[in-house]
């Protein structure tokens, strides 16, 4: 379905292309014309290049990591440098530079108007700066307008580059003007960061030298209140200061502690050595005279134990050996206890250091205490001296960093490509320029066409015929000018060498037959081409009857001109071929045109309603065989009476009762009331409209006429159509050989 509507719309564009060729040509000839004529006259423009990179502007000096970081130039910095490439301090720098307001093309262009475009007041002032040498504003600005105008800055998205063109009519010029434009460009940029260190260097002398006053301030007033208030701070291994109270106190806990520590393992000593079990004393097995004593009395004892075995208490010896296991067992027990007296000793002596120590802490303490709540705003005045410190240095740090990066200049702008002379031109492109000209005009000519097709307001197809009307199309008509025309375009191509077959078989218009005829004769194959027009119209109106009896057919028009009479008289020769008897009847009483076709008689319309004689009388056989004709005769003064008289009606019906078909030639039904009184009389009406001539809404309205008289319209009748063009629907040519084939 989508391809048939394609289909459809091309062809309707076609077709409306076709018919209103000359206004689509004529629009395509005048903006060819035109822009040919212009793009011939343009002077050669030739284009000049340069590349530029754009790097992110970094210090001079860059830290190691800055060096690991990705290198990323942020879309508003480039889009800056996009916007200072092009601006007009820039581009006034340029032309100051290379004297380009001296330079004609670049100048303002002579006014066209007669007259001049500044008042007196203007000139005076004009005068007088020409006289003193000072450049004219308004020369300036038009200097500088048109260097803008053949400027173009073009970024290249996703890199950090920028292409600047120039377009001049010198390709020396353009070059130089694209270079210098680089050069001043990265100047700009130097001098601009130039500028921005001398303001932030007077800027940060200014903070620095208010920020060592306001830390000398700070560092006086925090040395007053430690001074006044007796705080001694000491900087600790870690960098940090701490009170002198609070470094004693903290060396008498750490005392405290260990003496706490020594008390519990001498308490655990002294509760052990008030047990029976000496040898659970930790250090007693350690002691050298015990060790020595428990030596020598296990020795005693073994020795005693040997004896007995063979001696017995009383022996001397045994005796001897007792007594000194006695005296060393005394010794040892003397040795053990002075361990557990020197234990106990330690006790007492740990119990005591650490009740002092707890008495000199509790003291600190109090001190510390003290000294802290006099510390807090102690604490305050150092915070704001080491704020001020780190503010003070990192200003200085700063100050020092703009001039180093003054003092190196480097710039973060690259020429990549300089601009060279050019030397083809970049404009006019004809090819182009054409090629645009042709397809402007060819759309402007359809777009018109379109237009004039929206306006024309007449009938030209089957088609508005329907829409329009609502009735149908009897027969299609050509013109006789576009056959003409058709024939002269045969003639032309069989000139160039083309042959074309126009087909055999002629009718005249009076009915007499010819085949066979040669392609020369022309007026033959005309004629034939009418004839079978005719023919159609002849089947319709014979179709168009249906079960109606519809032998009596009025053929009338909504205004005069529009061919009714002759579609009369060939409707008639057409239905008398098919062997009947036709009636033609010259009611047209106002203008009659029939009886100049016919040989003139006596008798006529008018004397026949006059009550001369009879109808019969009056009508008279043609030279067509069946075709019999009722001319008007001389014009009455009373046409609408006649007409609407009861003679009239009785001719009508007996006339019909007599012959097989009655055509009647009605005046236009708009003009005079006389085509309505006839078309009461009529069974059919034919409407005869001239193609692509006549307003619809005149149509309309004789249509609505002819049905208020009670009368079938059964069709309208196009004539005069061009058979070029797709308003003649019954005929289609081939582009072959130009011959027409029935539809």
């Amino acid at each position: 379905e989508t391809g048939f509507l394609v289909a459809r719309m091309t062809l309707y564009y076609a077709g409306l292309s076709r018919r209103r060729k000359w206004t689509v040509l004529t629009a395509l000839s005048v903006v060819f014309g035109t822009i040919l004529v212009v793009t011939l006259n343009e002077k050669s423009v030739y284009r000049a290049k340069t590349l530029l990179e754009i790097d992110k502007e970094n210090p001079s000096l860059v830290t190691p990591q800055e060096l690991l970081q990705f290198d990323e130039v942020s879309d508003a910095y480039l889009e800056t440098q996009y916007k200072v490439l092009g601006s007009d301090d820039l581009a006034q720098r340029v032309i100051d530079q290379l004297g380009l307001s001296k330079v004609a093309e670049f100048q303002p262009r002579k006014s066209l108007w007669p007259w001049p475009a500044s008042d007196s007041r203007e000139s005076t002032n004009t005068n007088t700066n020409s006289t003193l040498d000072v450049p004219d504003p308004a020369m300036r600005e038009a200097v500088l307008a048109n260097f803008q105008q053949q400027l173009l800055v073009k970024p290249n998205r996703r890199s950090r580059t920028v292409e600047v063109n120039f377009d001049s009519e010198d390709p020396s010029l353009a070059a130089t003007v694209v270079n210098t434009l680089a050069d001043s460009y990265v100047q700009k940029n130097l001098e601009a960061r130039w500028d921005t260190t001398q303001k932030t260097s007077e800027w940060l002398s200014k903070q620095l030298q208010d920020l060592k006053t306001k830390l000398e301030k700070s560092e006086t007033d925090l040395q007053t209140y430690s001074t006044e208030n007796g705080l001694l701070f000491l900087e600790t291994d870690k960098g940090n200061s701490e009170s002198v109270m609070n470094q004693s106190l903290r060396e008498i806990q750490e005392e405290l502690a260990k003496a706490q520590s020594a008390r519990y393992e001498k308490e655990s000593l002294y509760r052990t050595g008030n047990s029976i079990d000496y040898g659970s004393l930790p250090g007693v097995d350690d002691n050298k005279v015990l060790q020595e004593l428990s030596v020598r009395l296990a020795d005693r004892q073994r020795e005693h134990a040997q004896l007995l075995t063979t001696f017995n208490d009383d022996y001397p010896k045994v005796i001897q050996v007792q007594s000194e296991i006695a005296e060393i067992q005394a010794a040892l027990d003397r040795e053990r206890q002075h361990a557990v007296q020197k234990i106990s000793n330690d006790y007492y002596s740990a119990v005591k250091r650490e009740s002092l120590l707890q008495g000199a802490f509790q003291e600190k303490q109090k001190k510390v205490n003290l000294v802290a709540e006099k510390s807090v705003h102690y604490g305050i005045l150092s915070r704001e001296v080491d704020s001020n410190k780190n503010l003070y240095d990192g200003l200085l740090q700063k100050l020092k960093e703009p001039g180093v990066s003054a003092g190196l200049r480097a710039s973060n702008i690259r020429v990549v490509d300089p601009g060279k002379v050019p030397f083809t031109p970049f404009a006019p492109k004809i090819p182009l320029n054409l090629g645009l000209a042709g397809i402007l005009g060819l759309g402007l000519g359809v777009s018109i066409a379109f237009l004039q097709e929206h306006l024309d307001q007449t009938l030209k197809s089957a088609r508005d015929i329907e829409l329009f009307l609502h009735v149908p199309a009897l027969a299609f008509i050509p013109s006789l000018k576009s056959l003409d025309r058709l024939w002269s375009a045969r003639i032309s191509r069989r000139s160039r060498g083309v042959t074309v077959h126009l087909g055999a078989g002629a009718t005249a218009m009076n009915g007499s037959l010819a085949t066979g005829l040669p392609e020369d004769k022309w007026e033959a194959h005309k004629n034939a081409i009418l004839a079978e027009a005719f023919r159609g119209l002849r089947t319709s109106v014979i179709l168009s009857k249906g079960n109606r009896p519809a032998n009596s057919i009025l053929v009338t028009s909504a205004q005069s001109a529009e061919g009714k009479t002759t579609i009369a008289m060939n409707l008639a020769i057409s239905l008398a071929q098919l062997d009947r008897r036709v009636l033609l009847i010259d009611a047209d009483m106002r203008r009659p045109t029939i009886q100049k076709h016919f040989p003139q008689t006596d008798s006529s319309l008018s004397s026949c309603l006059d009550g001369k004689g009879t109808w019969q009388e009056m009508t008279y056989p043609s030279a067509t065989k069946g075709l019999y004709v009722l001319l008007c005769g001389p014009v009455p003064s009373n046409p609408s009476e006649l007409l609407s008289s009861d003679r009239m009606r009785t001719l009508v019906r007996e006339a019909t009762a007599e012959f097989n078909f009655v055509i009647l030639d009605s005046p236009p039904m708009l003009d005079v009331a006389d085509g309505r009184i006839l078309a009461s009389m009529a069974d059919a009406t034919v409407l005869v409209v001239k193609g692509a001539a006549t307003h619809r809404q005149l149509v309309q309205y004789a249509k609505s006429q002819v049905q208020s008289a009670g009368s079938n319209l059964i069709g309208v009748v196009l004539n005069n159509l061009d058979v070029r063009l797709d308003d003649y629907p019954p005929y289609s040519k081939s582009r072959r050989n130009g011959a027409y084939a029935r539809e």
